[in-house]
């Protein structure tokens, strides 16, 4: 199959280096302002599985790798090397079944959309933190999404899935119809070793209240509130969840250029006055001395996006990275060494206890996510300019090489993985032996790119479907 014979077998778009328009498709499938100096050889603008089946056939006939960019915050360069970029973004459809409690969604599909839809009929579903993230990435890395604690894991609520192989042949996948490739999917990420063009999620009853309470302390009390959060991941529901944000006040709190510790819940129940009454205990447990606290207000998830996607502006650089861990006191502690270092104002970093109420503190079910931590902590280093990729890169990596000593592993959705073990730490030993037997016999010919990603100011491998 010529170039020409793939164009004209495919309803999207085919474009070739060299031809108008390449250098801003090149550019639009990164979505960090940091990008990397690789670059496809063709970028095929899928629009339908059809078209993916078509891309993947033409990648495999010339020896290219494929690799999927469906949307959101590919921090590690998706897509871009010199192979065949498939863009879905065009595969962003959401149908929601409210009887069967089932949603039909398409890769790019983001996390905003998908929770719209939900909440007009009554539903949900643990969609990301961001909601510009789109669904392929999210789900493939795992999914830690909202009432996690509750809810679990999204990619543990796939019901189903449509996937492309490495031999252009379209399968669906579930516990019963390929089930070694239902176990992959469900927390490969980068290691997948197809594109799903479609996933069939199991949905939630939407709770009837939703809100958001925050805490505010100067940084140099971080020790304080994490054994303050120690005592109360124990305690509080899952519904509850509680997270630790270090970073500077945003210029409309007027708190000028100091860093804060801001403690967050963000609480799922029957009530208003549920969710008072566990923001009550919460304050009662946390140390004195506040410098702001906002009593819980209700809130939708546009809202709730609205807050926390104004962290992440586009066009912005970032480095990202983040750990597992059993020692709260230790991590929390080193983040905000970060933040207090940071060369950036802008950057941010974020720490999370799973108590034993939360569903992400038992067992996890058979499927390849399968490291977690009862503490996770990520850092987001965000910066403006190409002259300070050095230093920012410099401080996320010191900061999180200091942390090495009480990291028990990575979550492959936010893990620096141009760096040496970071992706060997996102899996456990048995899980990335049975992806790499699975990738031998599904992918022989390695199609697919995902087992290795290099520094994006050198040559990225792609990591499929971001």
């Amino acid at each position: 199959m010529d170039i020409e014979t793939l164009r004209r077998q495919i309803g999207g778009d085919v474009v070739t280096e060299g031809e108008a328009g390449f250098a801003t498709a090149r550019d639009g499938l990164v979505w960090n302002g940091r990008k990397p100096q690789a670059m496809p050889r063709v970028i095929v603008k899928a629009a339908s599985t059809a078209d993916v089946q078509a891309a993947v056939r033409y990648a495999a006939a010339h020896g290219y790798r494929a690799s999927a960019r469906s949307g959101g915050h590919n921090w590690s360069g998706i897509a871009m090397q010199n192979g065949v970029a498939i863009d879905l973004s065009a595969l962003d459809a959401v149908s929601v079944d409210r009887e069967a409690r089932i949603a039909e969604v398409g890769p790019a599909a983001k996390n905003l959309a998908l929770a719209i839809a939900l909440t007009a009929e009554g539903l949900a579903f643990p969609v990301g933190h961001c909601g510009d993230v789109a669904m392929g990435g999210y789900l493939l890395g795992g999914g830690f999404g909202w009432n996690e604690g509750t809810w679990g894991a999204a990619c543990h609520l796939i019901d189903r899935a449509e996937v492309v192989l490495a031999d252009g042949r379209a399968v669906m996948v579930s516990e019963t119809e390929y089930p070694d490739i239902f176990w992959a999917l469900r927390g490969a990420g980068p290691l997948f070793f197809g594109i799903v063009t479609r996933f069939w999620l199991r949905l939630m009853p939407l709770p009837a209240a939703m809100a958001v309470a925050t805490w505010t302390y100067p940084l140099a009390r971080v020790a304080e509130v994490t054994a303050s959060m120690k005592r109360l991941a124990n305690v509080l529901p899952g519904h509850a969840e509680v997270s630790l944000s270090l970073a500077a006040a945003p210029p409309a709190a007027g708190l000028g250029d100091a860093k804060f510790a801001t403690v967050i819940l963000t609480a799922y129940a029957a009530s208003m006055a549920e969710i008072t009454g566990i923001a009550t205990h919460l304050g009662d447990m946390l140390p004195q001395g506040v410098i702001v606290h906002n009593a819980p207000s209700r809130i939708d998830f546009a809202t709730l996006y609205g807050l926390v996607d104004q962290r992440f502006p586009d066009g912005a650089r970032y480095g990202v990275d983040c750990l597992w861990s059993a020692d709260a006191d230790a991590t929390f502690a080193g983040l905000a060494r970060m933040i207090a270092q940071a060369p950036s104002a802008r950057s941010n970093a974020i720490g999370v206890i799973y108590g034993r109420n939360s569903a992400l503190h038992r067992s996890l079910p058979d499927a390849a996510l399968s490291v977690v931590g009862p503490v996770c902590g990520i850092v987001h280093g965000t910066w403006s300019s190409a002259d300070e990729d050095a230093a920012n890169l410099a401080w996320l990596r010191d900061g999180m090489d200091a942390l090495d000593p009480v990291t028990t592993g990575r979550y492959v959705g936010h893990a620096d993985l141009a760096r040496q073990g970071r992706m060997e730490a996102c899996h456990s030993a048995k899980a990335r032996a049975d992806l790499a037997a699975l990738a031998r016999k599904y992918d022989p010919q390695a199609v697919f790119a995902g087992r290795t990603v290099q520094d994006m100011a050198e040559a990225p491998a792609a990591i499929a479907a971001e």
